[in-house]
Formats: C-alpha cells, structure tokens, sequence
C-alpha cells in the first residue's frame, strides 16, 4: 500500500484550527465553551461504540424527525424573531427587489465599487420574479429562500459524511452540529447573502468527485454537467472560489509523484472544473447586459484595495473605513491603483519580519473566529419579543457558548485523524479528504497571507472540513468499560449545566447595548443614496412596537437637517422631543414597553431631507411609513431602539 511522507499538509491546517481554537477562547464565554467542549467530547468518545449499533432505519427515522422539528423551529424563529437586514445583504436585497420590479437601473455607486454582488443581485432578482408569479410576498420569497439553501446543505452535508464514513456516530454528531447549534437559526437562516450558497456549491464540488473513478459513463455526464454549473456559479457569487485551482494542482501533483494520476481519473473533473471557471467570465457578462449593469472604472476598486487593507496593522487585516475614505477621493481607479502599489510596500516594511508574522497570526484567529455569528449583517430584530429581550445576555451567552463549543468540537475530532493519517492515495475518500484539506488551506492563505478578513469569511471552509472528518479512515476502536454509557450521558447532561450555567451567570457580562426594535436596512449616504426630500409642513409618521423598556431611542434623519422629531407614546400619551446630534435625532429617557409614534415634521419654509428608506415589493418593518397620513407599507424611516 502506497503512503506519502508525514502528512505536511494536515500539520499545517491542525496548526491553523489551533490558532482558531485559541481565539475563539478568548472572550469571558471562552473557558465554559472549553469545557463544554471537553465534557461533550468525553461523552462521544464513550458513547460512539452504542450509536455506531444504531440501525439504519433508527437513524433515518432519528435523523429524518429530527430535520423535521428543525424546519418547524426555523419557520419559528423568522416569524417571532425578524431582523433588520444591513450593509451589503441589504444593498443586494434591495436591487433585487427593483430589478424584479422591472427597474432596470443601478442607482447607487456600490456595485460600480463592488461588482463581484451583481450576478448575486440579478440571480435573487430571477427568484423573486418566479415567487411573484404565485403570489409569494418578497418577504416570504428570502425566507424560503434561505431555507431552502440552508436545509439542503445541512441534508446534502449530513448524506455526503454518511457516504464516505457509513459511521452512525460521526453522522449523529454532524445532526448536532448543524441542527441543534445555533448554525441552522442565526445568520444563515436570518440574512442570505453570498457565504451559504458557496458553501453549498463547494459541497457540490465535492461530492462530484466522489468515487468518480468508480462512477459509470451516465453518471460521469449527470455530476460533469453539475460540476461545471457549480464551479460556475460559484466562481461568480465568490471570486476566492479560485484558490481551488492551485488546490488541485497540488493534490494533482503529490498523485504523479506517487504514480497514481492515472488510477485517480481525475484529468477529466479537473478539465470540466477549469471550464466552469472559464465559464464564468462570459456568464457574467450576459448577466451584465441582462441586468443593464455597466461598471464605471471611475467609481470601481482594484483588488490592491483589498490587499492594502490586508495589511493595515491598526484594523488588524480587516475592513479600514480610512482606507476606504481614501480610495474613494482618489480620482480613478488608475490613481487608485498606483497608491496601493506605493503603500503597501511601506506597510509590509514598517511592519517588519515580525510585525508580518504578528499580523498574520491576527488575521488567522479572526478568520477563523465564529463567536460572532449572530451580529452578522444583523442590525437587531426588528420588535425583539420581550421574553428575549428581558433575558437577552443569557439567550446571546447560550449562542456565542453553543457555536463555539460545537465548532471547537468538530476541530478538536479532525485535529486528532489529522495527527495520525498518512494519506494512502489508494482510496478514492482519502484522495478526497487530501483535496479538501489543501482547499481549506488555500482559503486561509488567500485571507490571512493577502486579503483583507472578516470572521465569517473563514466559514467557507466548514464543508470541506467535515469532509476530510468524514473521509480520513479512523483507527481501529477500543473497548469501553461497562459504565461508559453511564458515563457518556452524566457528561452530556453536565455540558448542558455549564452551558446554561455559564450563559445565566456571565452572559450579564457580555456588552450592555442591547437592541430593543429597529430598522437600519439603508443604502447609505456613503454609496450616495439619495435622501427624501420633506416640502414644508409635511409630516412622517411610523408605528414602532417596543416589546420590552428601553433607555435610548435614535432615528436618522440626515447631515444638515432641520426637522422636529418626536416620539409619541400611544397608550399614555406622553410625548417626547428627540435633539439633533450631527444626522441622527437622539433621545435618551426611560421607555415603557408599549407603542411608539415616530413623528418628523418640517416645521420649516423650505424643504429638508430625510433618509428614509423605500423599497418595490419588500417590507421593512411591521408598521407602514405614512406621509401626511398616506400609507406607504414598503418605506420606512431608519431608527434604533437600545437598552444601553
């Protein structure tokens, strides 16, 4: 049996999840996520040998019910718990819905600035046409959207690691990572954007390749056809898709090496994941021309904006609002791209050996960072319900607590196979988990060696992941004493004590600012949206339901502005006058749960502007935005309500 040197490649990434793992146990939550982690993980390791006797039929009836209580709670949540969508999911949200609405034009300058969300935006903008022609609200279109994008990876994942493990423990602990965390209700199912789909799609890939040296001519055609449609879409939603490339190359060579190309049969997926690639180009172009998109250099970003921003040792490698700033007063892009090529050099220099290094083991743990999964794109729910909201820091605790710990669990498993596999590249799974792992590594290089990070960006890598943990064969299994079983379950109920525990005791600690009710989906002023103009004696009007108290209440109005807005308080009565802080009109009192009137009115002889946010078809907030006492159900003023 052929076997390559020890496994370089895997201590690379084992040395990456440990750089991740340390950082996600930094915050006050970090110590009873690390021992919740370990209480599970004692439980599972006694408890394998009694799930792997599962039948086939108690799993799929367990699993099947289990996916079905799952859909119910996620239909739940976007019911109760709406949030505000905002930056860049709202910013594509909101040009699907008026490209779906007919209007064919591009009125912002962030797509000219990011044009890699245009196909995202014209795409969502086709299912959002198809769901009209039911008669599906926009609304309700996204959330089964989400849904369904999210439920078929977590069924696609879960079938893709019984495949390759036919393990009745690794697959229940996958159930519980995807069903039972915080994953399947947060971000994903609340905000849809570009991340769950390349997650999907990278899944796809994957099983594509499985067993294809195995696989029939009919069954060649059917997974070349979908891999070439998966590399396309997305090489289109997400650009980064193409570390791939140099991913097979790698495991293409360590194959020659071992004089296993041609057993692998993989020169055709290779060629036919190429031509996805390749594809890609001219398909954004007719999406261009589809969509009557048309970039403007002068308004558009090089990818040395990016790399700039990378290496900005105050932002520790992510997004600089002043890199930015500067970038857009540059000229064009051309001026643009000379500063970066100037400047980055002087950064990398003033950082030094050392200073670089720093840096990239920075950007590495915030990469690879998932305490964060509910804040992003999240603005807070639109009308929190108060039994959240009266026991927010315990609820966001249990989040952080539960995402961390199933993670760090699911790292810890595949550090421990990646220690002791050496690869044998006869076996078409391990073949696999070699590209996955190279892959993994590629994403990570490509955002903490160049580009600029974000702690969800490192959340591409989740499926391929699960897939090397599915794929590397395990050992051979001990025996376990007799109260393992015993043991298995007085673990787990103890993780749950901590867990609960933890969340009750330090979620108090966790930061006091707490969203109350709000609606902050806007285009901003940044990407030039455009205010409305309030003649005068015009009157805005909003209904806001404040489920809990509250001690602060914001609404944005706009730079310059001279506008009266006050807040009405419909069950007493009681009114209370909102005072300008440069755009936003500020209040800080003690409010009662209850129902509020924002109030704005022009008491001026000429006409003020005031951000408001309007949409075609998608609504923003559960009260309608009225102007002079006429409805408008899809407009809304932008507003926050805090418990601070």
């Amino acid at each position: 049996m052929k076997k390559i040197k020890p496994a370089f490649l895997p201590a690379i990434l084992i040395l990456c999840l440990l750089i991740g793992s340390i950082g996600n146990l930094t915050s006050v939550l970090g110590v009873p996520a690390l021992l919740v982690v370990v209480l599970l993980g004692a439980g599972l390791y006694f408890g394998a040998p009694r799930l792997d006797h599962l039948s086939t039929r108690q799993l799929r009836w367990g699993i099947g019910l289990g996916l079905l209580a799952m859909l119910v709670a996620q239909v739940v949540v976007l019911h109760v718990m709406p949030n505000t969508v905002y930056h860049d999911p709202y910013r594509v949200l909101s040009q699907a819905d008026q490209l779906a609405a007919g209007h064919m034009t591009w009125d912002i300058t962030y797509f000219w600035r990011y044009a890699n969300n245009v196909p995202l935006a014209y795409l969502l903008s086709l299912w959002l046409r198809l769901t009209q022609l039911v008669g599906l609200s926009t609304n309700l279109s996204v959330h089964l959207l989400s849904i369904l994008v999210l439920d078929s990876f977590i069924a696609l994942a879960l079938h893709t690691i019984w495949q390759l493990s036919q393990r009745a423990s690794l697959l229940v602990v996958a159930f519980g990572f995807f069903a039972l965390s915080p994953f399947a209700y947060t971000y994903y199912l609340q905000v849809f954007y570009s991340d769950l789909p390349t997650m999907l799609v990278l899944l796809i890939i994957i099983r594509s390749l499985l067993n294809w040296s195995q696989k029939t001519s009919r069954q060649r055609w059917s997974a070349g056809s979908g891999l070439v449609v998966a590399v396309m879409l997305g090489a289109m939603l997400k650009p980064n898709l193409v570390v791939l490339l140099p991913a097979l190359l790698i495991v293409g060579l360590i194959l020659a090496r071992q004089h296993l190309w041609r057993q692998a049969k993989l020169t055709l997926p290779i060629l036919l994941i190429v031509l996805g690639f390749g594809l890609s180009l001219p398909a954004t172009k007719v999406i261009d021309v589809a969509a009557n998109y048309q970039p403007r250099t002068a308004f558009s970003f090089p990818a040395t904006n990016w790399i700039l921003m990378g290496y900005n040792q105050h932002s520790n490698g992510g997004y600089s609002g002043k890199d930015v700033g500067r970038a857009i007063k540059q000229p064009s892009q051309a001026a643009r791209q000379r500063y970066n090529l100037k400047t980055i050099p002087k950064r990398i220099k003033t950082l030094g050996v050392v200073g670089v290094i720093r840096l990239w083991v920075v950007k590495l743990g915030i990469v690879l960072n998932v305490q964060g999964i509910q804040r992003w794109y999240n603005g807070g729910f639109r009308a929190a319900p108060s039994w959240y909201s009266n026991h927010a820091g315990f609820y966001q605790g249990l989040t952080v607590i539960g995402y961390v710990a199933a993670t760090l669990l699911m790292w810890g498993a595949l550090m421990l196979k990646l220690l002791r596999w050496r690869p044998d590249l006869t076996d078409p799974h391990q073949i696999l988990a070699l590209l996955a792992v190279t892959t993994a590594l590629g994403y990570l290089a490509f955002h903490t060696l160049l580009w600029e990070v974000e702690p969800r960006y490192g959340q591409a890598i989740l499926p391929l992941l699960w897939v090397a943990l599915a794929a590397i064969p395990r050992q051979a299994s001990q025996s376990r004493p007799r109260w393992a079983n015993q043991a298995s379950l007085l673990n787990g109920a103890t993780a749950l004590l901590v867990a609960f525990g933890a969340a009750g005791v330090l979620g108090a600690q966790l930061p006091q600012k707490q969203v109350i009710a709000a609606q902050r989906s806007q285009l901003s002023v940044q990407y030039h949206a455009k205010p409305k103009t309030v003649t005068p004696g015009t009157v805005l009007a909003e209904v806001v339901d404040v489920n809990a108290p509250a001690n602060y209440f914001s609404v944005q109005i706009h730079a310059g502005s001279q506008v009266q807005v006050t807040l009405t308080n419909l069950a007493t009565g009681q009114h209370y006058r909102l005072t300008m802080a440069g755009r936003v009109a500020r209040l800080h009192h003690q409010l009662a749960a209850g129902q509020y009137r924002i109030t704005v009115q022009n008491l001026t002889t000429r006409g003020q502007q005031v951000d408001v946010t309007h949409t075609y078809h998608y609504q923003l907030a559960a009260h309608p935005l009225t102007v002079n006492g006429q409805s408008q159900p899809t407009a809304s003023l932008i507003y926050t309500c805090m418990q601070r």
